[in-house]
Parts: C-alpha cells; sequence; structure tokens
C-alpha cells in the first residue's frame, strides 16, 4: 500500500494533519503523521522519512504557522540533498497565501494545497499513484509549463457531518486524565485585521465564513474519545466556540450538553476559548454548569479604544471588563493576551492596557506585538503605506512614533526570557493554574482552597510586578530621560529577581499537588504535551 508522510508540529494533536490522515485513510492510502516541533527534530525527521523501507508516495508539510515557515522549508531542502524524489506539497494558512512565492523561491517544493484540503490531497494522491495528471485538481496550485504559478479552481469547503473523525494519537495526560483537541465548528464570522484566518475562510466562503457541527456528532465524538482513549478534558480549538448572539449560544450550549448526557457522559471538564462579546452570565453559567469549562482564553487582545479600531476587534473596553466580572462571580479561571503594540499605538493606548491589566491581575495573561502575516488586512495596509521591510516569509514595521518605538524595545528588551523565553514564565504560570483547576474539578477529596489561592495569588503577584516594570519604562520615556541601559540592566535584574521567587514557589506548589494526587503522570507546566493557549514561544493570537 502507498504511504503518504504528513510533517508538522504536534506539541499537543495537530488536529489539521489528523482530519488530512482520516481523510487519507478512508480513501484507501496509509498516513503517518511525522512531528517537526523545532530544529532539533531535523535529523530524525528526515531519517524518518528518509530509512523506510520504501518512500512515501507523497510528503505533506504545513506552512500553517508563518513564524516557522523557514524551518520547515529547511526541511524540505534537506529532504531533495537527502535523494527524496517524490512529491512535496505544502498546505495551511501561510502557503495558500504564498502559493506563488513559494513556488517560486523553492523548487524543492511540487505543489501547494490551498485551503481545507482533505478532498485535495486525497485526489492529488490518487493521482499521482495512478500517474495521472494532477494540476487540475480543485485546490492545487502548481508550476505551469512557464514556470509560472498555476492556480486550480478553489475547492470545495468540505460538509463537516461528512468527514471522517481525526485520526487520534496517544494524548496527553495530568494526574492520569486524558486532555485532548477537538472542534465543535470551522472558520471566524469576524475580521480582526491582523489575522489570516477569516481572510483565509474568506476565499472560499465570502461573508459566510463560520460552519457549525451538529452537536449530536459532537456529544459522539466526545464519547468516543472516553471510551478509546480515557479522554477526561476536551480541549476545544474552535476560533469560534460561540454563536454571535447569545440567545442562540445559550440554545446550541444546552443542545450540547443534552446530547453529551444522551451519550451517558459524566465527570468531563471542557476548555474553551470566547471573544469577549461572548460572555453573558447566562451563557457562561450553562458553560460551567453543564460543559464542565475549568478554562477559558478570551480573546481581549486590546482594552485601548485606539487598539481595538486598528486591530477592528468589534469590541468595546466595558466587554473587556464585564467578561473579567463574569468569570469571577462563576469562579471561572480565565487568561488572555494582550497586543500592546501594534501600527497605531500610543502611549496613551499603553497606559490604558496596563490600566486593564491592574483590573485582571488575578487572570494569567502575556503580551507582545502584533505582527504582519500573508493574506491579512493589515499587511496590505502598511504595505501600501510603505511601512513594511522583510519579504513574505518575514515583515517587518516599526511603530508609529518613535516614544512608543523606544518603549516597545525597553520593554521587550526586559521582558523577553519573562514573556517568550524557553519555559517563559508568564506561560508556565498558566500550566500551574490549569494544574490547580483539574485537581479542583477531579480531585475534590484532595483540593484545598488555601493552596488554590496561593496558586492564583502567584498569578496576581506577576501581572502586578509586570505592571510596575512597565510603568517605569513609561515614565522614562515620558520624562525624556536618556540612560535607557541602565534602566534595563536594573529593571532587567530586578524582573528576573521576581521570576526567581514566584517560580520557586510555583515549583514547590507543584510537587505538594504531585505528593497528594499522586497518579505518576507529569503537571501540564513541568512538560505536559497540552499547549496552554500561550505556551509557545509566541502567543498564538500574534501567529496566525
Amino acid at each position: 500500500m502507498e504511504w503518504i508522510a504528513l510533517v508538522g508540529p504536534e506539541l499537543e494533536e495537530n488536529l489539521s494533519l489528523r482530519y488530512l490522515a482520516a481523510s487519507l485513510i478512508y480513501g484507501g492510502f496509509e498516513a503517518q503523521i511525522v512531528a517537526f516541533n523545532g530544529a532539533a527534530d531535523f535529523p530524525a525527521t528526515v531519517a524518518t522519512l528518509m530509512g523506510a523501507d520504501q518512500p512515501p508516495l507523497l510528503v505533506g508539510v504545513s506552512l500553517a504557522f508563518q513564524w516557522r515557515a523557514p524551518d520547515f522549508l529547511a526541511l524540505v531542502m534537506g529532504l531533495r540533498e537527502a535523494g527524496y524524489r517524490g512529491h512535496i506539497t505544502v498546505g495551511g494558512h501561510f502557503a495558500t497565501f504564498a502559493a506563488a512565492d513559494l513556488l517560486r523561491d523553492f523548487p524543492e517544493v511540487d505543489s501547494v494545497c490551498r485551503q481545507e484540503a482533505e478532498a485535495t490531497l486525497l485526489a492529488l494522491c490518487r493521482a499521482l499513484g495512478a500517474g495521472g495528471d494532477w494540476r487540475d485538481i480543485p485546490g492545487v496550485v502548481a508550476r505551469g509549463d512557464d514556470g509560472a504559478a498555476r492556480f486550480a479552481p478553489m475547492p470545495e469547503v468540505p460538509d463537516l457531518g461528512r468527514l471522517p473523525p481525526p485520526v487520534r494519537g496517544e494524548p496527553a495526560r495530568c494526574f492520569g486524565h486524558g486532555i485532548a483537541p477537538l472542534v465543535s465548528s470551522r472558520g471566524c464570522y469576524a475580521n480582526c485585521t491582523f489575522c489570516c484566518i477569516a481572510a483565509w475562510h474568506e476565499q472560499t466562503l465570502p461573508g459566510k465564513r463560520y460552519r457549525l457541527r451538529d452537536p449530536a456528532d459532537v456529544a459522539a465524538e466526545m464519547a468516543a474519545m472516553r471510551r478509546e482513549q480515557g479522554i477526561d478534558i476536551f480541549v476545544f480549538h474552535d476560533d469560534n466556540f460561540f454563536i454571535p448572539n447569545h440567545g442562540k449560544s445559550l440554545a446550541r450550549l444546552h443542545a450540547l450538553a443534552d446530547a453529551i448526557e444522551g451519550e451517558g457522559l459524566r465527570d468531563f471538564a471542557t476548555v474553551v476559548k470566547a471573544r469577549p462579546g461572548d460572555v453573558s452570565p447566562e451563557v457562561f453559567r450553562v458553560l460551567v454548569e453543564r460543559l464542565g469549562c475549568i478554562r477559558c482564553y478570551v480573546g481581549i487582545e486590546t482594552d485601548a479604544d485606539q487598539g481595538l479600531v486598528t486591530l477592528r476587534r468589534w469590541g468595546r473596553s466595558s466587554q473587556n471588563h464585564r467578561a473579567i466580572d463574569v468569570a469571577r462571580s462563576l469562579d471561572l479561571f480565565v487568561c488572555f493576551n494582550l497586543l500592546m503594540f501594534d501600527p497605531d499605538t500610543t502611549l496613551a493606548s499603553v497606559r490604558k492596557n496596563l490600566d486593564f491589566i491592574e483590573y485582571a491581575a488575578d487572570c494569567p495573561f502575556n503580551f507582545g506585538r502584533v505582527e504582519l502575516y500573508a493574506g491579512t488586512p493589515l499587511l496590505a495596509r502598511l504595505q501600501s503605506e510603505g511601512r513594511c521591510r522583510g519579504d513574505y516569509l518575514q515583515w517587518d514595521y516599526d511603530l508609529g512614533g518613535p516614544d512608543v518605538q523606544r518603549f516597545y524595545e525597553l520593554a521587550m528588551t526586559c521582558f523577553l526570557p519573562r514573556n517568550f523565553g524557553e519555559a517563559a514564565l508568564a506561560n508556565t504560570i498558566q500550566g500551574m493554574r490549569f494544574d490547580l483547576e483539574i485537581v479542583r474539578r477531579f480531585h475534590r477529596d484532595v483540593h484545598d482552597a488555601r493552596l488554590y489561592d496561593a496558586g492564583r495569588a502567584l498569578s496576581g503577584r506577576l501581572a502586578l510586578d509586570s505592571v510596575a516594570t512597565l510603568r517605569e519604562f513609561l515614565a522614562q520615556v515620558e520624562s525624556g530621560a536618556t540612560d535607557d541601559a541602565a534602566l534595563v540592566a536594573r529593571l532587567s535584574a530586578r524582573a528576573r529577581a521576581v521570576e526567581a521567587e514566584v517560580g520557586s514557589e510555583m515549583r514547590s506548589l507543584a510537587a505538594t499537588l504531585q505528593a497528594r494526587v499522586g497518579r505518576g503522570a507529569p503537571l501540564t507546566f513541568l512538560g505536559d504535551r497540552v499547549a496552554t493557549p500561550l505556551q509557545r514561544a509566541v502567543p498564538p493570537e500574534m501567529q496566525p
């Protein structure tokens, strides 16, 4: 049997690859997912692909994350240098938008599969296996006779109710509880300027970019995941888990809860994402009480009026505050990102966002700059203004004025280890909080409110220290002082000291949890394969 290799990140189960693998298997092929999580995996990945008794008919490479495209393109070049002569195709958000550039600059790549590629990839593999023509398959981009990119028609979007369920691997576990991702929808109904997801879906679904699965199908998948893998914690990766209407969201959540009860699924937990406008007491009470939600990532992004306009967030500061208030009233763990820096950021915008961090200091968070991604309105705007530098693999820009650019550079120099470094505390502390929620949900006999409150207090200490440090940088810029290097050195030393203290207390708390619960499984923040919303090197809202 011909086999297909699908290469991509697998920090947790990669649903995009696993849906593709399921469609290939359903179509009669053998499919193998090969993890490529970082540069250190390069030799092993090449060895896996080249060491098989029979080379794969096709190697499919995920180019969903633009920031990792150079790594994956280097892998493609390495495969060719190692002697692979089969077909290499790339797909994902970035590949869809940069198809012509990729085929022009990387002769090692044979084709691009645009958009949702379950049908496209299966048809491509069948054509290759039969030795037939494949360049006109819907969704394929290939080189024409003149060497230029040749775009076949767009593929039809798949019927979510007819797709084979994704292939599953060994799940992540925490305290013995299986944790796995799933989706109840595809697409995004919003149109944020910085995010490529809506733009990606707009290509095939103009104006109707959001599709829902039937709640009964979702519940059946959850029951199968419990039965076959022992999954207790279901992480919904929907770009939009909620419908942009509270009444309709409420009805859908009740329908899903009813279907889950009908499947006999008990004692489970969920993790979801929400936009601030999705949050209402009625909807979130059902989320917590009937769907067992233990963590919700709320897409705050910015609390500044200027940022809300620049990023086209369809929201107001009051909605951000209400989301935090509702979560507190339900004792629901929430976390968030702040895209504190964007092309139009002002020092007043920064000050407003610092006020919000103080308001929500009990919620773990991270912050950074809006990046420019292929296909986004924000990239198009900055290109038209002549503000971009770099190329399609990595665009860069300066902020709107010298003062805010200076503040950004000071802040990032100091906060790089805390926010984006290896084992960055802003991320690992979220994992610790998740561990506490798992204990509170599933191990009530050993749950200790004092330990739980201590964990929440650690989040607050880190958040308030971040605010205090950022305010000192802000004062430096506004005062006109020029001793930036000395200030960065002093505040960075203080930040590392705070991180050492908080990290030490966090590890002590983790040891106590481990001793009380046991189960022998690693805790989330100590290396489990579950990704918190901010576990990657750069926050996901900054990495479409």
